[in-house]
């Protein structure tokens, strides 16, 4: 929060508020640490991105809130030096930085994901700081897009976002999530596949998108499974057991209880909570719905969560395992690859 404002008093706009200080300081506090530890504060205008988004965030009309912009993940290389010099070579080159920069970084900086992306970048995108001799110093850069949410905090959300970039061409290369205490989140994608030109044109396409997203999705609610139909009436609980998930029989989900073995708990969240597990010598994770939070609503979110997983096979998603639907049991397992 200090170095973010300080920034932004150095960046010479207009005179910093109390009351916006006092905004800043909530939207810091109302993320989880994970967002201040991993945010690029040295880009403190996209901090007040991502504030603005959550405020717009809170009016339905503007749901959800979105920005999209080209970014440049940017890497120094010398040829002639081994890994143990990057450090000091970074230190040595980091003034040649600015100049090479088209594009600003990421919110979250580069990681050395997309730092491996940026030395795969074209030879046209390869610019030299100093061509005197053979020990020259390159600047390989790869500009993307990074496209940022801002929405209702709801089980189905992430999955409906990486399954809309998905069907729009789109290659995620970095995802952060976060979810707001009081019931919003904020998804930050680093992608690729897009021409750099038609930056407007995308997010024409991302909210069009979108929202034919959100239309099936009410379809998908409103259809006439028995256990669905008594949820438009507003009953806290569903009148059959199980929760029905709209299927097309190309698949079968329901896991086998007894084959699913749980571990150790490792996040919760306002709905829920996440275990480490195994099913069928697999191991997996497990998110775990609480009973006492079980509503009309949820099993709504719930059933079209698993509708949307089942359909959705990428790279960069966590597989999709299967569910448990029968109350008061509702889970949802995955694969657990990104634990390593």
């Amino acid at each position: 929060y200090n170095e973010v404002l300080a920034r932004l008093r150095a960046s010479g706009g207009a005179e910093i508020s109390p009351a916006f200080q006092d905004a800043l300081w909530a939207h810091f506090h109302r993320l989880p640490a994970r967002y201040a530890l991993d945010v690029n504060t040295e880009r403190a205008e996209d901090v007040v991105t991502h504030q603005r988004l959550l405020e717009e965030a809170r009016d339905p009309a503007r749901r959800p809130a979105l920005s999209v912009r080209v970014v440049q993940v940017s890497r120094i290389i010398d040829g002639d030096m081994d890994d143990s010099c990057d450090h000091e070579m970074d230190m040595v080159a980091s003034s040649h930085l600015p100049n090479q920069m088209v594009h600003p970084p990421p919110a979250f900086g580069s990681s050395s994901n997309l730092e491996a992306l940026a030395l795969e970048a074209n030879e046209s995108d390869v610019g030299s700081t100093n061509n005197d001799d053979d020990n020259s110093v390159h600047l390989v850069s790869r500009p993307m897009h990074e496209i940022a949410f801002a929405s209702t905090d709801k089980p189905k959300l992430l999955s409906q976002l990486t399954c809309l970039l998905g069907e729009l061409g789109l290659d995620i290369q970095e995802a952060h999530a976060f979810s707001t205490i009081d019931g919003y989140s904020l998804d930050v994608f680093v992608v690729t596949g897009w021409r750099l030109v038609g930056t407007k044109q995308l997010k024409e396409k991302i909210m069009e998108k979108f929202r034919s997203v959100e239309a099936q999705a009410c379809t998908v609610s409103s259809a006439s499974s028995p256990s669905l139909e008594g949820l438009q009436g507003g009953e806290s609980r569903p009148t059959s057991t199980s929760v029905q998930i709209p299927s097309d029989g190309a698949d079968v989900w329901e896991i086998d209880l007894k084959l699913l073995k749980f571990g150790n708990k490792v996040a919760s969240g306002s709905n829920g909570d996440l275990y480490r597990g195994s099913y069928c010598i697999q191991d997996v994770a497990i998110k775990v719905v609480r009973p006492e939070r079980i509503s009309a609503d949820m099993y709504r979110d719930f059933a079209q969560e698993v509708y949307i997983m089942r359909k959705v096979r990428h790279r960069n998603v966590v597989q999709f395992i299967g569910a448990c639907t029968r109350q008061p049991n509702l889970y949802i397992i995955t694969g657990r690859s990104q634990w390593g």
